[in-house]
């Protein structure tokens, strides 16, 4: 540990692949950096093993479909899930760890999915709704908690990942459909209408 803080594995694969992470907004490099200080902390005061390594490339690099390089017409947890996959496809990793990165990334925002998948999937999506909501730093060290908070202060992080998130749904609005940003592009995206379910499925009456 440096001081309070939780050192990211020291390995030369998450090395490299962080390098995707400075292409993001410095309010989504500190929001990924928090997470992932918040994500090992709680794996540590519950006793749990995990692979740190898995944990933190899903955790630090879980934006990064919000950044340039991850552009394309999939939600943006699915856009990044996929540049990262192919970036450790590249560099060797195992495909089952990868597809462990890959859930963590993809369910970030999803945790009624993300705590029925592994430790690793289930202590990021417990990180980085830590940073999102403020809810649940409790259960964390409070000199852990302290210490990420000034080394990467969250100031105006409200309104500073609210612009990033109307870029995207303002960028990709079809993107958003059934979705949590579904909300976001109500606000953000004139004309936009959330989709109706039921509308949907109560279309299909005649189908036969």
């Amino acid at each position: 540990m440096s001081g309070e803080l939780i050192d990211p594995p020291a390995t030369a694969l998450a090395a490299e692949v962080r390098r995707l992470l400075d292409q993001c907004a410095p309010v989504v490099v500190a929001h990924s950096e928090r997470s992932y200080q918040f994500a090992a902390g709680f794996a540590a005061a519950d006793n749990v093993e995990l692979d740190d390594e898995v944990l933190y490339l899903g955790t630090v690099l879980h934006d990064v479909g919000l950044s340039p390089a991850g552009d394309g017409t999939e939600r943006f947890e699915v856009r990044g899930a996929n540049l990262v996959r192919a970036l450790l496809l590249d560099h060797g990793m195992e495909r089952d760890r990868i597809a462990n990165v890959w859930d963590c990334i993809a369910m970030h925002a999803s945790t009624p999915l993300a705590r029925h998948k592994s430790p690793e999937t289930r202590y990021a999506n417990r990180g980085i709704a830590l940073d999102v909501r403020g809810s649940g730093a409790e259960a964390l060290e409070s000199a852990l908690l302290r210490a990420a908070l000034d080394r990467w202060p969250r100031h105006d992080f409200p309104a500073e990942f609210e612009a990033v998130l109307a870029d995207e749904v303002r960028a990709h609005p079809d993107s958003v459909r059934m979705s949590w940003l579904e909300s976001v592009a109500s606000v953000h995206v004139p004309g936009f209408v959330p989709a109706d379910f039921l509308a949907g499925l109560r279309a299909t009456e005649g189908f036969a």
